[in-house]
């Protein structure tokens, strides 16, 4: 700033560091449209497959190995790719290291959460527990998780968005289990699935806006 310059009184210079945290959330957020996108066609097609199984008869189900293979593999890569872009989107910001640490404990949280369920679903039948309620078990176990992640990402990210998915899978994950076996694998398709995909058009959106609030000459 040259003498000339006026220096920014305290209200312009709020509304300037304002805008410098809004550009920062918005870097560490821009994967997470891709990230719902993800998710919501993993469960989409994930849990569809297994619903397939024995849902709708014999005449459109699939055989159970074909039905888990998809659910592990669209599932396996929905995590994968969480992992990647959770760590990728703390990458050059500012507080490097802090924003990195960061993002690869929250992206190996995942393999852990979902792997200490596993291990509680193999005890529990170990304790007595009919080896055929795992089928209830351990889907509305890991959706529980997947919502819990979404809140504590919403948490990281400032996003509005993942909260609110993340307690709607929570929701579903206590809601459908009620319906029992093998519907549950529908409920979870279609309204978490579904729910997935329409946030994360919605989020998409939003960040598009908020990018063209933040983008140079928008603000007088």
């Amino acid at each position: 700033m040259s003498l000339d310059e006026e220096p920014l009184d305290p209200a312009e210079m709020l509304a300037l560091m304002k805008d410098q945290q809004r550009s920062v959330a918005g870097q560490k957020g821009a994967f997470v449209p891709l990230i719902l996108l993800s998710w919501g066609i993993a469960w989409l097609f994930g849990f569809g497959a297994l619903w397939l199984i024995d849902g709708p008869g014999a005449a459109f189900s699939l055989p159970i190995g074909v039905a888990i293979g998809a659910f592990v593999v669209l599932l396996g890569g929905a995590g994968v790719l969480s992992t990647v872009l959770g760590i990728r989107s703390s990458t050059g910001l500012r507080g490097g290291k802090d924003s990195a640490f960061v993002g690869i404990i929250y992206g190996q949280s995942w393999w852990v959460g979902c792997l200490a369920i596993f291990a509680l679903g193999q005890a529990l039948v170990l304790q007595g527990m009919h080896p055929d309620l795992l089928r209830v078990f351990y889907p509305s176990a890991y959706i529980f998780f997947v919502g819990v992640m979404f809140v504590s990402a919403a948490a990281i990210w400032r996003a509005v968005p993942m909260l609110i998915l993340g307690g709607w899978s929570i929701i579903v994950s206590a809601v459908a289990p009620f319906v029992g076996y093998p519907g549950q694998y529908l409920v979870y398709a279609l309204a978490g699935g579904g729910g997935l995909l329409i946030v994360a058009l919605w989020t998409w959106i939003w960040m598009r806006r908020a990018r063209s609030r933040m983008a140079p000459g928008a603000r007088s």
